[in-house]
């Protein structure tokens, strides 16, 4: 048989950490109302369904369910059964029976546990619409479901993307909702380039297309008698810039953590969620013209004092962040270092030259300021949902008020 595990589940918890996570489920809470009251000045009857897939982000779902539940979300959103399923149960803890939908693909065969968990789940398309209806009537339940509509971002979903797309669409639609085993309670997209338009310049064209081409769908199908009442647009970026796609609910996702949908939009000043801290574990002497780190591709003409800190790739910290600058506190002060030389699996160094710091001092990667994480997202050249992910499970979360 085999034994199925997940990652540093059995390590322990110790009293102190050289690297954590610190998780501030105040400023979550805080981003959570900021976004619910600025969409609710404009939508009032939309509801806030809150993306906490790939374990809320990195920032750990259950504890960011509780808090979340705590401010009044009764809706949340995951990526697969696996994470309905650990919702559910803290969901059930609370005595709250909270609506969780999952955006991604489920097996049919899984029908009767969406059945069990109360979990509505996403058709992706006509042939897999039918294959799950069959394994639900073979299991005598009803399975909650919401139409996923492709409309150009050309991942999954049943497709949408022409007139000729939407009349067959709606026809292959009207056919499902006459299976007793789905219950078609929701309809959704996904926007492909709604990041881009909270740049001023560009055009947001392209969202506004996808948004007519749902419409259209929705039009078709209520001319023939079928209205799937609940509708969602909006993911983070366009929730900001697009009131009038607020519709039945908005999708928050990045915007939850405090960290940007893109590389040009702060428009609420929310907070950072995550924390991510080390120590300077060791300090040294670099002699002028001595290198740092593999490969040597870090030398100074000068002397130079220089910090390693115990963190590195195996953590999330990637080596393409090399030579960004970190913060490190002192005793007496704080100031920024910049990684020198390649960053290692475990460690990496900073330049500490001029400065007093010492063995022991806070080093903070990212979190004092949205910019930190903007910073490393650049420097990698990718997106700052990107950066959040990479902080591997081997860094404890440390959930603070």
């Amino acid at each position: 048989m085999k034994k199925k595990y997940h990652l540093y589940s059995s390590m322990p918890m110790l009293g102190n950490h050289k690297t954590f996570a610190e998780i501030n489920l105040g400023a979550l809470k805080y981003n959570y109302k900021k976004m619910r009251d600025e969409i609710k000045r404009s939508s009032a009857d939309t509801e806030m369904i809150c993306v906490l897939k790939a374990d809320a982000y990195g920032h750990g779902a259950k504890n960011c369910c509780r808090a979340l539940l705590e401010e009044g979300c009764r809706f949340f959103a995951v990526s697969s059964i696996e994470e309905a399923i650990d919702l559910r149960e803290v969901c059930e803890d609370m005595g709250n029976d909270a609506e969780i939908l999952i955006l991604g693909y489920t097996f049919p065969y899984q029908a009767a546990l969406l059945a069990k968990y109360n979990i509505i789940t996403s058709l992706v398309d006509r042939a897999f619409a039918l294959e799950l209806a069959d394994e639900a009537k073979r299991a005598g339940v009803k399975v909650r479901c919401h139409l996923k509509i492709d409309t150009g971002m050309n991942r999954i979903g049943f497709l949408a993307r022409g007139e000729d797309e939407i009349e067959s669409t709606a026809r292959d639609i009207a056919e499902l909702t006459a299976l007793r085993s789905l219950d078609i309670c929701g309809m959704f997209t996904h926007f492909a380039k709604a990041d881009e338009a909270l740049e001023e310049e560009l055009p947001h064209e392209p969202t506004r297309a996808q948004a007519e081409r749902f419409f259209a769908l929705d039009k078709a199908l209520l001319n023939m008698g079928i209205d799937v009442k609940f509708r969602h647009l909006c993911n983070s970026s366009a929730a900001m810039i697009f009131p009038e796609y607020h519709l039945d609910a908005c999708r928050l996702g990045i915007s939850l953590y405090g960290a940007h949908p893109s590389r040009y939009a702060d428009k609420y000043a929310l907070k950072p969620v995550m924390k991510l801290c080390t120590v300077i574990s060791h300090i040294h002497d670099l002699p002028a013209g001595q290198t740092v780190s593999y490969g040597g591709v870090f030398a100074s003409d000068t002397d130079r004092k220089i910090a390693t800190i115990p963190i590195g790739y195996a953590d999330g910290f990637v080596r393409a962040y090399s030579g960004v600058s970190l913060s490190v506190v002192t005793s007496t002060t704080s100031f920024k270092a910049p990684v020198c030389g390649r960053i290692c699996m475990d460690q990496c160094m900073i330049d500490v030259t001029d400065t007093d710091a010492a063995v022991g001092d806070r080093v903070v990667i990212f979190g004092n300021s949205p910019e930190d994480l903007a910073a490393l997202a650049a420097a990698a050249d990718t997106i700052e949902y990107e950066c959040l992910c990479l902080v591997t499970s081997r860094v404890p979360r440390i959930a603070v008020e």
